[in-house]
Order: C-alpha cells, then structure tokens, then sequence
C-alpha cells in the first residue's frame, strides 16, 4: 500500500511515525507546500536568535502522550516552561493565570517547536517540500496527484488530508472525483472556518524581566491576543543582552494590519506593548512578521461524514478541523487514530 500524506504539520507526521512503526510495510509520501515540517509548529532563527512564531509550546494530560514526548522521542532538547502564563484584558489590567494550567508542563524544544516535527518524522518518509496539491484524480490503481500546472506529482492508494480545511475543500472542488462525494465530504468540513493569526517578534536591546513567560487576553477585546517573551523559553534561544517579544494578534487587528509595512507595525504595535507591560521599550532592532490565514478553527468537522469514505475509497482527514482546536497534542492524538484506522483498512 502507498499512502500519500497532504500536509507536513503535526497531525500528518504523527500519523507517518504511527504508520511505520506498527505498519512499515506502507510506503509514505508527504507533500508540503511549505520549505519545511512542522506547520504552525514552526521555528525561525534570526541574528543569533531562535524564536516560534507559530504554536508556543504543547502540555497534555494524557499520561501516554507525555510519555511518548518525554521517553519514547529523543529528549535531550524538550524542556519545561517554568515561568507562570499571566492574563489581561482589554485595559490592559494584568492578572495571575489558571493554576492548573500554570502548573501542568508547558513543553518546547530548546531547538525550537519545530523539533517536533522533525521528531516524528520516519527517516524513510519521502518527502516533497514546496509542492502544493492542487487536484487529485481517481484512477484504476488508486489516486494520482496533480500539481496547478498539471503534471503528474506522485500517485498512491490512499490519500491522507492534513491541511486546514478551507484548503482541503479547494483541492476536493478541482479533482476529478465524484461529485456527490466530493460535495459530501465539502459538507462535512465546512463546519470548520478559521480565524487569522499576525504573528510579530521583535527584537530589543537591553535584557528584560517579568514574573511571566507570557500573557493572553482574557476578554478578547484587545488587539493583542498573546504576548510572550522567548529567553524565558530558554536563556540561550536569545543573544546576550537582548530581549525577543512575540506578539500575536487578535483576528480583527490581524485582518487590520495584514499588509502593514514594518513602520507601520511599529508604530501601531509598540506604544500598545508599552501600555500593556508599563515598560518604555525602545524602538526594535528587527522585526519578523508571519501571517498565519488559518491559525485555528473556530469549529470542528464531523467526523461521521468523512469518515464515510475511509475504508471504501481510501480517503482520509486529520488535522486542527478534526480536533476541533488549534492544539498541538489534539493534533497529534488525532492523526494517531487515523493512522490506527489506516492500518486496520489496509
């Protein structure tokens, strides 16, 4: 059996390490229209920085999941965020966080949260970075792939979907697939619409400290929906004598300064950064900005209609539009249970 992963973040590479670890026997082809694994669970590394830009840090409470992060995988570079998460609102009033929250373990990789997805990748996964999937196509021997251009980017048995799902939906419409299915299974992920995340670091000179990691708006009435501060990730993800804040925006400021110039976001962000922290910063010496169109659902697909086609037609659906949330851990939990149910069908 060949199966032909779509998407490179968490849930799909969860699903690769579930597969050849039970089912070696299963080829694996991941395509990814991004330069590396991971998805929202990304690194950048900036002037002597690392910094996430995308999801923070992962916790679970499953006692099998934290075993897995903290035996199973290589660990030698996950860590726990000790600092508390505060929270604020929307006059920029400061309080302590959830303690339950605070006090289960707020893991991130000292290399970055991409580690993650290099983690579970199986070394023999093969892999097509910068390929977007733009239809598919049933044939007698399973399904070929197709790229905007038309040519032929792989084929394979089964299809596993991991994207977001507005964008499964926009390769669902442009393949050649039966069209009841296809509107049959448009249905079943429409539930599952998005809201857009701005992310901005920026980078100062001078050494800050507060009693928090970070801070999330509590109301969501401010156009900072978190604020963290990345040394106290780990001292050594920052250069010495700087400090690295990531601010990421709430959905309405997102759209509002989508295509701001840096300037600009400067302008806007910084005196509100200051308000909120009580704390003059001075005017950064870098900024970096991601744009994230489909940061987290705001609802969650139903299962029982794409599951309809799993075991009859070889589709499958994992990801943030089946977990229902925009965590790392559901993520992840998820595309193990597909991967079971893959493995069963085969």
């Amino acid at each position: 059996m060949r199966l032909i992963i779509v998407g490179a973040g968490v849930s799909g590479l969860a699903s690769a390490y579930t597969i050849n670890q039970k089912a070696p026997q299963i080829a694996l082809h991941c395509l990814e229209k991004s330069r590396g694994l991971g998805g929202r669970a990304a690194t950048r590394r900036r002037e002597g920085a690392i910094f996430d830009h995308g999801a923070q840090f992962f916790r679970t409470i499953d006692p099998d999941q934290l075993t897995f992060l903290t035996q199973t995988l290589p660990h030698d570079q996950l860590i726990n965020i000790t600092k508390p998460v505060g929270v604020f609102d929307q006059y920029n009033q400061i309080s302590a966080g959830d303690p339950a929250q605070n006090n289960a373990p707020k893991l991130v990789y000292r290399t970055g949260m991409n580690t993650l997805a290099k983690l579970l990748a199986p070394k023999n996964l093969t892999v097509s970075l910068q390929t977007r999937l733009h239809h598919v196509a049933k044939t007698p021997a399973g399904y070929a792939c197709f790229d905007d251009q038309n040519n032929l980017i792989t084929h394979g048995d089964a299809l596993l979907f991991t994207p977001p799902a507005p964008q499964t939906i926009e390769v669902l419409q442009a393949s050649q697939l039966d069209a009841a299915m296809i509107a049959h299974l448009c249905q079943g992920l429409a539930p599952a619409n998005y809201r857009p995340c701005l992310s901005i670091t920026m980078a100062f000179a001078g050494r800050i400290e507060q009693p928090f990691y970070a801070l999330v708006n509590s109301d969501r009435q401010h156009p900072f929906s978190w604020v963290a501060f990345e040394h106290d990730k780990d001292s050594s993800r920052v250069p010495v004598g700087q400090t690295l804040v990531t601010i990421q925006l709430a959905p309405a400021a997102s759209n509002e300064w989508w295509h701001a110039d840096e300037p600009t976001l400067i302008t806007e962000l910084l005196p509100r950064l200051n308000q909120l922290l009580d704390y003059t910063f001075p005017t950064p010496t870098w900024v970096d900005r991601q744009g994230w169109k489909y940061a987290l659902p705001n609802g969650k697909a139903d299962h029982t209609i794409l599951e309809t086609y799993e075991q009859s037609d070889g589709l499958y659906f994992t990801g943030d539009a089946l977990a229902g949330l925009g965590r790392i851990h559901l993520a992840m939990e998820h595309g193990i249970q597909i991967a079971q149910r893959i493995i069963a069908h085969q």
